[in-house]
């Protein structure tokens, strides 16, 4: 195994495996040294990954990427970024990595560790992120407002990392990226962990109140069950959960408001996008049928007032995800309130995220 791997694996396996920084199949982490970069091939899971989970790529082939002019049109441009990121891998030829991985060859640490911490989205999802961001962790720390991911993104972060450097004479190693998450790079993971754990203690200090208990319980009956045989979705399986967290926000339509639509790309790839709310278990059928119908595909989560959040997936291991991505969600949104409440993603950002084959790629990953 190449040296540095064993630590690259540690860390990645330490914050897969806590649900603070990482949900589902979030995060990515890697390793480099001066002529190679490994880095989390998409799909891979954080928590249980080996060396076999990660990509290794040549890095002239990625500083390519850095010069090189592509295609005005977006579906043009990220399909030429994505074959010429697929010419540098060097093994295994068979896997994809991380979107992400451009991003991760400019920074100037051995390591970096990239993940969605909850408490860094409630800042980063807030109304005036950059200025919260900044009045908390000063000028040391790079904000990046949030941009298109893939190469539009690569080259914000390119340019602003070249203007800190030049500025401060060091790149940056720590890069908040608003409705997205953070970047945490340095040359030991031991760094790594102690940045990580300065971030949590800031952001934490600043909650005013407790989080409501939101470990989710099955409340599903046989009314719930029967919604399945006619639900908009081949083999729909469909359950009804509740927790203190979530009846926070089924009460009415209103208080639905703020947590009916994504925060963050995680939440499009995993959850959609747009979330129904309907006043009884009688109106689950035809608000999920009026929603396909208006957006090609069915609402993965729907808010019951007063009673919980009936999620529909195809299988098990998806309503699960579904359900952890989306109490996330609310978590980021009530911990916003200590940030000045909180700013979803907007029409034209969902679209992309929703439209563009890397996500669909990484979502088909994930149920399988």
């Amino acid at each position: 195994m190449e040296k540095g791997m064993e630590q690259l694996i540690a860390v990645s396996q330490l914050f897969g495996k806590n649900p603070l920084y990482v949900i589902a199949g979030g995060g990515n982490t890697s390793y480099k040294t001066e002529d190679k970069l490994w880095i989390k091939a998409s799909g891979s899971a954080l928590a249980t990954i080996d060396e076999d989970g990660f990509v290794c790529l040549s890095r002239e082939g990625l500083a390519k990427i850095s010069t090189k002019s592509y295609p005005e049109d977006s579906s043009a441009r990220e399909e030429a970024v994505k074959n010429d990121l697929n010419a540098s891998i060097l093994y295994p030829k068979e896997k994809r990595p991380s979107v992400e991985t451009s991003l991760h060859e400019i920074i100037d640490y051995a390591y970096v560790v990239h993940t969605h911490p909850t408490l860094v989205n409630a800042l980063m999802c807030a109304v005036d992120a950059q200025g919260k961001c900044e009045e908390i962790f000063g000028t040391d720390a790079l904000f990046v407002e949030y941009t298109d991911p893939g190469y539009v993104l690569f080259k914000k972060v390119y340019d602003l990392i070249e203007a800190y450097k030049a500025e401060k004479g060091a790149c940056p190693k720590v890069i908040f990226l608003e409705n997205h998450g953070v970047f945490v790079a340095a040359d030991t993971t031991d760094e790594i962990e102690a940045v990580y754990a300065d971030i949590n203690e800031k952001l934490g200090a600043l909650v005013k109140e407790e989080l409501p208990q939101f470990e989710a319980e099955d409340i599903t009956d046989e009314n719930v069950q029967k919604l399945a045989a006619d639900f908009p979705l081949d083999g729909a399986i469909v359950k009804l959960f509740s927790s203190d967290l979530i009846s926070h926000y089924v009460v009415t339509p209103q208080s639905f408001y703020t947590v009916d639509t994504a925060f963050t790309p995680d939440g499009i790839v995993y959850c959609k996008a747009k979330y129904p709310y309907v006043n009884s278990i009688n109106e689950v059928l035809p608000a999920a049928d009026a929603f396909n119908a208006q957006h090609g595909f069915p609402p993965k989560a729907i808010a019951l007032k007063g009673k919980g959040l009936v999620v529909a997936e195809d299988n098990d291991k998806s309503v699960n995800t579904v359900l952890e991505v989306y109490t996330d969600m609310l978590k980021i949104a009530f911990y916003a309130e200590n940030f000045g409440g909180s700013k979803p993603m907007t029409e034209e950002q969902i679209a992309f995220i929703d439209n563009w084959e890397v996500e669909n790629y990484r979502r088909k990953i994930a149920k399988s």
